[in-house]
């Protein structure tokens, strides 16, 4: 899937395709802000548009071919806009919808009274006419909104937090850069119980839930991250048939062909209108038996001389 702005060449061909969805044609293209498509092989899938209306944005023309639906374009598409009003230092994005009011709250819009629109809104094409007087008003706030977990993570805070999130992109990042790009597979879920005994002789085990990932095709990069619905169908396809337990830490195993395969700590989850950021850190090595002494001496110490024998 490619990814491209609208130009004036292309005002027939979207005009055609929005009709073809049944969505109006009026203020194409005559307004300030961003058109965008997705094109496969040259042909018209999916639109998008963004109309700048002094600081508020309205976000118009959703729409998605046939022949590329129930494949989360159209979720791409929307999350696309909403990065891209809040580039442009918008404070809030409208939209309004006469079909898909259940939609749109997955992304964080709230349907409020048509009379709440600001003036710079409502001078616009669409509340002028183009959209009937039945359509729903939409609000979505633009200014940065994460939930962030502030405790140790473990796998049900995670869950729950992807769960209560709207359904956006999922991204893996180390150190606030990307770590698992996107077109990336969930491969296997693990439900590992781990028991071990320290240097000191102290005994211990616990739990952990290991969720694999791994690189995609060319093509499944280009249609971009998971969404966080589309991670949860499969997670819990897997986790009804292993013991896994939500206190259980979670951790996070990827690799490539460049980099051998790691097991991350997860740290927080950010979540966002137009995605969720899993921040992932290496993981650290430590002593558990913290202030273990025996006979043979303290954990991790030296051993006392008296002990050491020789010949």
């Amino acid at each position: 899937m490619h990814f491209r702005f609208m130009q004036t060449r292309d005002v027939g061909t979207v005009r055609a395709f929005l009709q073809a969805q049944g969505l109006p044609i009026a203020g194409v293209m005559t307004h300030k802000g961003g058109f965008l498509l997705a094109q496969e092989e040259g042909e018209l899938a999916g639109t998008v548009g963004v109309e700048i209306h002094d600081r508020v944005g309205l976000l118009r023309s959703v729409a998605v071919g046939a022949p590329y639906r129930s494949q989360g374009l159209a979720a791409l598409l929307v999350g696309q806009a909403i990065g891209y009003a809040r580039q442009h230092g918008l404070t809030d994005l409208y939209l309004l919808t006469t079909t898909a009011e259940h939609y749109f709250p997955r992304f964080g819009f709230k349907g409020i009274p048509r009379l709440a629109a600001p003036a710079a809104l409502q001078a616009s094409t669409e509340f002028l006419g183009a959209c009937p007087d039945s359509a729903v008003l939409m609000h979505l706030p633009l200014k940065e909104t994460t939930m962030t977990l502030t405790a140790q993570p473990t796998t049900a805070s995670f869950l729950q937090t992807v769960r209560d999130a709207p359904e956006v992109p999922l991204e893996f990042r180390l150190n606030g850069q990307t770590l698992v790009p996107a077109g990336y597979h969930v491969t296997e879920v693990k439900a590992v119980t781990i028991e071990s005994m320290d240097c000191g002789g102290k005994a211990n085990a616990w739990k952990e839930t290991v969720v694999q990932l791994m690189d995609g095709t060319p093509d499944e990069a280009r249609a971009g991250f998971m969404t966080t619905r589309k991670f949860l169908s499969i997670y819990d396809r897997v986790a009804v048939r292993i013991p896994v337990q939500g206190t259980a830490e979670i951790r996070f195993e990827y690799g490539n062909v460049s980099s051998p395969a790691m097991q991350y700590q997860l740290v927080s989850v950010n979540v966002q209108p137009e995605r969720v950021v899993a921040e992932l850190q290496l993981p650290g090595v430590m002593c558990k038996a913290t202030g273990a002494s025996s006979s043979a001496g303290q954990c991790c110490g030296p051993v006392a001389p008296e002990l050491i024998q020789l010949g």
